[in-house]
């Protein structure tokens, strides 16, 4: 419960002006909510083949099948060899409930779909102002993404305190709100307190625009700070099948 609850104990100690008032108002809005990302292999299994399994199993996750499931993205890089998805819940409780479910032990035992990597994070509430709540932001319904990306991002922390990335965190959130980057239609802050690894899932219009913001100098001068370390970076492609379950978010 740590992870999920580092959103409190970082953003009430962020110093008291007006743009942090904000900030800190929203830290006791939704301290609990949680997000998943599942990444996979396949094994003896071609793309048609699990793009027909996608479709076979999507109706389980459309909105109000799994308690606390707020949405989930399918997600993909072929290149790579990696799919899986990105899951938002409404607290930690429900997220851990899936991962003891029979769905999910079906998925995880499926005898094609191997290596399995599970992440679970808290969710700053500073997502609000990024469009990264999966809960209050808007989602498409009936248009196919086309060339839509996920970033995911993970760094760690070197000789900074939590309070003082929190402040780093209320100073930076702007550049993120909505038509501040181009093609950026939201961002989620993400945090594990207890495994010390923090980052972002941010949904791109295309792969050229998520390409854009990697060669920005924002980006540039987030990763040559010199307290955040270990940067780690994967991007993927969003399945179209998302619009089921409540996974394509739109500005």
């Amino acid at each position: 419960m740590r992870n999920i609850l580092f959103l409190t104990v970082l953003f009430l100690t962020i110093s008291c002006n007006n743009k942090t008032k904000k900030v800190k108002e929203l830290a006791v809005i939704k301290e609990n909510t949680a997000l998943l990302i599942v990444n996979y292999e396949l094994k003896d299994m071609t793309l048609e083949a699990h793009s027909e399994l996608g479709s076979e199993v999507v109706s389980n996750f459309s909105p109000g099948k799994i308690d606390g499931l707020i949405g989930k993205t399918f997600i993909g890089n072929v290149d790579n060899g990696v799919f899986g998805g990105v899951y938002y819940f409404e607290n930690q409780k429900s997220l851990d409930t899936y991962l003891n479910s029979e769905l999910w032990k079906g998925i995880a035992s499926h005898p094609n779909l191997i290596n399995f990597k599970t992440d679970s994070y808290g969710i700053a509430s500073i997502s609000d102002l990024s469009n990264g709540n999966a809960a209050i932001r808007n989602t498409e319904k009936i248009k196919a993404p086309e060339g839509m990306s996920v970033l995911v991002v993970n760094y760690e922390l070197e000789d900074m305190t939590l309070e003082a990335h929190a402040e780093l965190g209320s100073e930076v959130v702007s550049n993120f709100s909505p038509g501040k980057i181009d093609g950026l239609i939201g961002k989620t802050f993400i945090g594990n307190v207890e495994n010390g690894v923090f980052g972002g899932v941010y949904y791109f219009k295309n792969q050229d625009d998520l390409n854009n913001y990697l060669n920005s100098d924002l980006w540039k001068g987030i990763v040559t700070h010199p307290n955040l370390v270990n940067f780690k970076t994967d991007i993927y492609e969003v399945a179209s099948i998302s619009l089921v379950s409540n996974g394509v978010p739109i500005l």
